[in-house]
């Protein structure tokens, strides 16, 4: 577990500098100052782990620069039926695409509702093989992780996949590093809802709608990744309220390629 390193390291390098400053083998007013810094990096290091947009590990895609109204709303953890297919009737009603950031071996248990997605002109990416914390894999794990869960997509859609969401959005140097080797780019968001805690409908759609802006990438759920017990229907009604607000402001509702092809240069 990676992130265990870090604060295990941190942790004793700030004891051991503390020691030497009893023993005065430092002066006590410089070890506990590098003491400090120790404990900030180590910090600091999981703090760019775990935040959505920073791209310290590599890459990271989460806002495209444009002046044009667009938005990728982007939906993570299903496929979860039967929310999944009530989000895909209210996203033919409005007429918008955007992108389903899957659960590979949830997909597998519903290759007919993946069908449907692809037929409604939506995009598919990758959120995992299973929905696991890669920071608290090796990089043999987070290898086999990445390539069975975009082999299992690509049978199922017969498209190719290009994208991969990492559960919470977390990512370090092996994670960035595998998804690169693996053919993918990283996909996070600039705007979420914490739509996972289910604050009411209401609320869902005013914390999007009232920090929408152009280029932006939604953070929605449509599944319920690992227990798969949480309803959703708070998210689908959300999902209406927010398209029809948005359209009427003039908005576009696009998936993730198309916001990228239509945006121009990312941040």
């Amino acid at each position: 577990m990676r992130s265990l390193y870090v604060i295990c390291t941190s942790g004793l390098l700030a004891t051991a500098l503390l020691w030497l400053g009893a023993w005065r083998l430092l002066s006590r007013k410089l070890a506990c100052l590098l003491a400090c810094l120790s404990l900030a990096l180590g910090g600091g290091l999981l703090l760019l782990a775990v935040l959505p947009g920073n791209s310290f590990y590599g890459p990271v895609l989460a806002k495209v620069e444009t002046e044009q109204k667009l938005i990728a709303l982007t939906f993570d953890d299903g496929p979860y039926t039967p929310y999944t297919e009530e989000l895909l009737q209210v996203l033919e009603d409005e007429g918008a695409k955007v992108t389903f950031f899957l659960v590979a071996a949830r997909a597998k248990q519903y290759p007919e509702l993946i069908k449907r997605e692809v037929a409604a002109g939506h995009e598919l990416a990758l959120h995992s093989y299973v929905h696991q914390d890669q920071l608290k894999l090796d990089a043999e794990a987070v290898r086999a992780n990445l390539a069975n869960g975009k082999a299992t997509l690509e049978r199922l859609t017969g498209q190719p996949i290009k994208y991969f969401r990492p559960p919470h959005g977390f990512k370090d140097f092996v994670v960035m590093q595998e998804a690169h080797k693996a053919g993918l780019e990283v996909v996070n968001w600039s705007l979420m809802a914490r739509d996972w805690t289910n604050p009411g409908a209401e609320v869902i759609a005013e914390r999007i709608v009232s920090q929408a802006a152009p280029g932006a990438i939604v953070l929605l759920h449509d599944g319920d990744s690992p227990s798969y017990t949480a309803a959703r229907a708070q998210t689908v009604a959300a999902t209406r309220e927010i398209l029809r607000r948005l359209k009427a402001e003039g908005y576009s509702f696009v998936t993730v390629s198309e916001l990228l092809r239509q945006g121009g240069s990312k941040e």
